[in-house]
């Protein structure tokens, strides 16, 4: 919601109108406020953990690319 004091005094065709206009005022309710922060930390979280799922994913290759390597170098030195 926006309050407009003397709009049609400062938003006029003049040149100087938008150094002197008024300045807009949004009276926002403590409960949209904490609303917001909730979805934020919700969506932060959820960005952490899709982060961590994606490092255990890559872990768990890298591990596994690692044991085949470890492998291979066994058998070449058993034989």
């Amino acid at each position: 919601m926006t309050i407009d004091i003397y709009k049609q005094t400062f938003y006029s065709n003049s040149p100087f109108s938008s150094f002197f206009a008024p300045t807009e005022i949004y009276v926002v309710a403590r409960e949209d406020i904490e609303k917001v922060k909730e979805d934020q930390t919700r969506k932060q979280l959820e960005a952490i953990n899709n982060r961590i799922a994606y490092y255990e994913q890559a872990r768990t290759e890298v591990q596994q690319e690692l044991d085949k390597l470890t492998r291979k170098k066994e058998t070449a030195t058993n034989d």
